[in-house]
């Protein structure tokens, strides 16, 4: 009997023992887990960057003249829509009244020739002479720049300019003539001498 008693206190203290021995708590492998992490992190996409703002391109002219105190100068815009905004503004004009205002084929100014180095009017479409808004015109016809007390400001759009391509004003130049250009005399308006004149360029390019 003493011995049945020891065998059951042994066999009862070997479960407890088992049973403490056999009961492990389950942990998260570290390896596991951080590689998990990391292919999260590796797989997300990072935020694009923000897209830079549209800028219309810009020509611009600066005219000269033989005229004492004279200054001119001609912003070029894309309008967007495959047209050219101009605006042009000129002071010291001796002449107050309307001035003829036309591109030239040639980006030439030459004074020694009263500006006769920049050809003829800009006309890639072969039309006839004529001032906004009759269409078709020469595509450098842009009327007639009104000066009141020596000083004057024009701002119109055509259509018929661009700055690239084969209508392009970039490189060509801008002439002010003395007299107002009747808009119907070919080929020239009967407009007068050359009275000012500048060669479109843009930023950087020197053209």
């Amino acid at each position: 009997m003493h011995r049945n008693k020891l065998s059951l206190i042994a066999a009862s203290t070997c479960l407890l023992f088992s049973l403490a021995c056999g009961h492990k708590e389950e942990t998260p492998d570290a390896t596991t887990a951080a590689g998990t992490t990391d292919q999260a992190m590796s797989t997300t996409a990072p935020e694009p960057a923000p897209a830079p703002a549209a800028t219309a391109a810009t020509a611009t002219a600066t005219l000269l003249s033989d005229e004492p105190g004279f200054s001119g100068t001609v912003t070029l815009t894309d309008d967007g829509a495959g047209g050219v905004k101009i605006v042009a503004d000129v002071s010291g004009v001796k002449k107050d009244g309307k001035h003829g205002f036309h591109v030239h084929e040639n980006g030439q100014c030459e004074h020694s020739d009263h500006f006769k180095s920049a050809g003829g009017h800009f006309n890639p479409s072969g039309s006839d002479h004529a001032c906004p808004p009759t269409d078709p015109r020469h595509a450098g016809d842009m009327g007639n720049l009104e000066v009141t007390g020596g000083t004057g400001h024009l701002e119109l759009t055509s259509s018929a300019l661009s700055l690239s391509g084969p209508n392009s004003v970039v490189g060509k130049a801008l002439i002010l003539h003395a007299g107002e250009d009747d808009c119907k005399t070919q080929p020239t308006g009967n407009s007068g001498d050359r009275l000012a004149c500048g060669v479109v360029t843009t930023a950087g390019s020197g053209q």
